[in-house]
């Protein structure tokens, strides 16, 4: 499997393995859009495990945050690693997101925000 979704105190800490295959990130978004339906709207995606990121997974990040935006959710980003926060800085997409440098930190940052 090429993620996983944890629960933290109903914010629910997306973990990425790999955002290589398209079809793959579709699935981790409609698991993603299930949870927005059933009331869940705080997200964490956890890039600790991703070693390289391309145009496929920043497409996956941007879909990630649209459909925050739109479903009225809050999103952090956990663990990029420099080639990630690297082309976010050429695209210039990355002030869109929140970047923390762990889980436990967005946790925080969600929690003390009272979205």
């Amino acid at each position: 499997m090429t993620y996983a979704i944890h629960e933290h105190s109903a914010i629910q800490v997306v973990q990425v393995n790999s955002l290589f295959n398209e079809l793959e990130n579709k699935i981790i978004l409609e698991d993603v859009k299930k949870r927005m339906a059933q009331g869940f709207n705080e997200f964490i995606v956890d890039l600790s495990e991703l070693n390289f990121m391309n145009s496929v997974g920043l497409n996956f990040l941007i879909s990630m945050m649209n459909n925050s935006k739109a479903s009225g959710s809050y999103l952090a980003v956990a663990n990029a690693n420099e080639q990630v926060i690297n082309l976010l800085e050429i695209t210039k997409l990355k002030k869109m997101f929140t970047l923390t440098q762990s889980v436990e930190e967005a946790l925080q940052y969600l929690e003390n925000n009272n979205f």
